[in-house]
């Protein structure tokens, strides 16, 4: 009974260690996985935020094409400057942080350019940056439509 006792302490000890080295390569072999999955192209992902700000903001097909062609190049020059940074043996995370301000600045600059003042609005709703008083205002032009909206309805519904 001793050395029953005893395998099973010695027993139940080597499981608990497997566990935790188990626990502890989990995460590891995660982050291999991730390595070994393909990462996106600048293009696809270029393709794939056009393919959002159309839907999200309704854009006409010549706006389309603008926005595209913008990220099309400000990601690629993104993705270039980052690797560089990332070659040059750079760790800091302000370094990396400022090149990426730099492009989305240049990015949101051209947008501009190209969208409607609603639809600037609306990308910069969905970007989290608009000020308490664009978003305030904001809402109220949209409270004001759908009043209008359920007004002509209402109208329309009487007339017939």
């Amino acid at each position: 009974m001793y050395f029953k006792i005893i395998s099973n302490k010695m027993a139940r000890n080597i499981f608990i260690r497997l566990s935790f080295i188990t626990i502890m390569l989990l995460p590891a072999a995660a982050l291999s996985a991730q390595d070994q999955q393909e990462q996106k192209t600048p293009e696809e992902l270029a393709l794939e935020e056009a393919d959002r700000l159309e839907k999200l903001l309704v854009l006409e097909p010549h706006q389309t094409f603008y926005i595209d062609s913008i990220l099309q190049h400000d990601m690629r020059g993104m993705h270039d400057e980052l690797q560089q940074l990332q070659m040059s043996g750079t760790r800091e995370y302000v370094a990396f942080k400022q090149v990426r301000d730099k492009w989305v600045a240049q990015m949101d600059s051209a947008y501009k350019k190209v969208l409607t003042h609603d639809q600037w609005m609306e990308y910069c709703r969905s970007t989290g940056k608009l000020s308490k008083e664009e978003l305030k205002a904001l809402k109220a032009k949209e409270k004001a439509e759908k009043k209008a909206a359920r007004e002509a309805a209402k109208a329309k519904k009487e007339e017939d």
